[in-house]
């Protein structure tokens, strides 16, 4: 049998790692639905985002346009729709706008607390819709949804009542459960419904809880503990400073080796160089011990000695062609 090759790591966008948390639980699911209610920013702090990437496609919801804009550019294969989700009865409400931010509410006493915070919300007329409604117009009756995420910014309570859980049945809920920007619990409100529609609690990450449905209590151990160094994950970006370090030391390498080769040639020159003068000189030396000699012989040419002796010179010189 082939060895199994080793899975690469879920990357991770969500701000509390819930993304990593669903993943152990439903990641050997090829292709899977979710709903995000309060979208926000398709990448950052996303927790559909790694699902998307990985062939999951679903619904994403925010009243916020610009969020929703650019869901649309950058995640094609999702339904996008542009309102905010109420039980209310009514076409369109007021939303506490902050431009910029995942803060924007429909609650009057979350914008009263952003703007003592120093925040500048803007009242906004957005489209409202219940969220049954909005399933059923997607098409998506009978279907599996895989997980349902809430985020709403003191809003929980309202979405869910306004889908019918005995009729929709997401496997996981994961729904913020704590005030905007505080620990204080909020689940109190809408925990006991949830219990009485069949879901279970599985877990409290410090800023959501999840829930699982009980037809898939199967699930409930691996959505009982936070992320943790037994997941295999990598937090979105790391890869890319990895990659932009890399490129980084390859570009001191090749600035070091472009140093190295420019020295290493110049100190080559030099030493050519003196070698060069050192071969010039040795040879100018031995013409100089040529000429040297010459002159010296010269000048004992001109000696009174050597001119006195030249008769006897000549003498023998005709005495050694005689012998011969």
């Amino acid at each position: 049998m082939m060895p199994t090759m080793p899975q690469p790591p879920l990357t991770s966008y969500a701000q509390n790692r819930e993304d990593v948390v669903l993943w152990r639980a439903l990641g050997t699911l090829k292709s899977g639905r979710y709903v995000e209610v309060g979208a926000n920013h398709p990448e950052q702090d996303s927790v559909s985002k790694s699902f998307y990437d990985h062939g999951w496609h679903g619904i994403t919801i925010d009243p916020v346009e610009d969020f929703v804009a650019m869901h649309r550019e950058r995640r094609p294969h999702d339904v996008q729709l542009a309102a905010a989700i109420t039980a209310r009865p009514v076409d369109s409400v007021t939303l506490h706008a902050v431009p910029g931010t995942g803060l924007s509410t429909l609650v009057d006493s979350v914008s009263e607390k952003a703007s003592r915070d120093g925040y500048q919300p803007v009242d906004v007329t957005v489209p409202a819709r219940r969220l049954d409604s909005v399933l059923e117009e997607a098409g998506w009756a009978g279907t599996d949804i895989h997980f349902l995420l809430i985020d709403v910014e003191g809003a929980e309570a309202d979405v869910l009542a306004s889908i019918d859980l005995s009729v929709w049945r997401p496997w996981v809920l994961v729904i913020e459960a704590t005030d905007p920007r505080s620990t204080t619990p909020t689940h109190e409100a809408w925990e006991p419904a949830l219990l009485a529609a069949g879901y279970e609690f599985c877990l409290f990450d410090g800023l959501s809880r999840f829930y699982v449905s009980t037809e898939h209590a199967d699930l409930k151990p691996t959505l009982s503990y936070p992320a943790c160094p037994l997941d295999s994950f990598e937090i979105a970006g790391a890869a890319e400073r990895r990659a932009a370090e890399i490129v980084e030391k390859e570009q001191e390498i090749e600035s070091l080796t472009r140093q190295l080769v420019h020295w290493r040639s110049t100190a080559l020159r030099g030493w050519a160089d003196a070698l060069a003068a050192s071969a010039v000189g040795a040879a100018n030396a031995a013409n100089a011990a040529d000429a040297g000699a010459a002159a010296e012989l010269a000048a004992i040419r001109q000696t009174v000695s050597w001119r006195v002796t030249a008769p006897l010179r000549g003498a023998l010189r005709v005495a050694r062609r005689v012998r011969r």
